[in-house]
């Protein structure tokens, strides 16, 4: 492929983050390109670089506005594109939560293994857009952070720190706020349980797990049998087999479909 790399400003990968690349980028013959991508002033309009390639193909995602509103709330997010020049993932990293340093690139290391499970052929569910493009997006996490923390870890992946500290600073708002939170729309209830399922099965090393949990069960209720049922399920489900990760994928995406037609709109 002719495509040229381009590094985010002002970062270089650290030496395990190239080699995985440079790995996904054999195994899956696709380009991985990096860019940090900021929402334009208030109209939260997503400018791409003018001499990007295949600019236009990009532009077919990060101008519907779903696309949008989900990417600025997202630490980053990645496009999967096939064209005349073969196939290319595009990482797009937000700034405004991304953070630095460390912490950005654990942000990268975790796109990335979403593409390497990509490029080993794991199934995902088909990205729709528009207003259900939530549901697609939880339901693939609840199910590959599972082999993505665990490639994270065997590959030297310093992620767990700006994790932690993330949940550290989600846990002291839950507890400054007083009873049940309001009534969360669908998306947000889908990411409250991507997020339960994240904790309960991907943080037992960090001390304040039970506390989270707790803090969650508090805060979201209503959400709390969904997250319980599709993190009893996972504890067992041997994802890393093919064909029983095509299976968790059915099941979390029937599961939280259920959750999120229970929410009035």
């Amino acid at each position: 492929m002719s495509w040229a790399l381009l590094l985010l400003a002002t970062v270089s990968l650290a030496p395990s983050l190239a080699s995985w690349k440079a790995e996904i980028e054999r195994t899956g013959k696709m380009a991985v390109v990096l860019l940090r991508l900021s929402a334009n002033g208030e109209t939260r309009v997503l400018v791409l670089p003018r001499d990007l390639e295949e600019r236009d193909a990009l532009a077919n995602y990060t101008d519907q506005p779903g696309f949008v509103l989900q990417y600025g709330g997202a630490q980053a997010m990645t496009v999967n594109y096939l064209g005349p020049k073969g196939r290319v993932s595009f990482v797009l990293v937000n700034p405004e939560h991304a953070g630095t340093g460390a912490a950005e690139e654990a942000v990268i290391a975790h796109e990335f293994g979403h593409i390497w499970l990509k490029a080993l052929r794991y199934p995902a569910p088909a990205y729709a857009g528009g207003d259900t493009a939530c549901l697609s997006v939880h339901a693939l996490d609840a199910v590959q952070h599972i082999l993505i923390r665990e490639e994270m870890e065997r590959r030297g992946v310093a992620w767990k720190g700006a994790w932690h500290t993330a949940l550290g600073a989600a846990l002291a708002q839950m507890e400054s706020e007083p009873g049940a939170a309001a009534r969360a729309g669908r998306c947000q209830a889908l990411g409250q349980v991507a997020m339960w399922i994240d904790v309960a099965l991907g943080a037992g090393d960090w001390p304040r797990q039970g506390d989270f949990l707790a803090a969650m069960r508090r805060r979201f209720p209503e959400m709390v049998p969904t997250a319980e049922e599709i993190t009893a399920y996972l504890r067992s489900a041997g994802v890393e087999e093919v064909a029983r990760h095509r299976a968790a994928l059915s099941f979390v995406f029937g599961r939280m479909k259920q959750l999120a037609l229970s929410v009035p709109l």
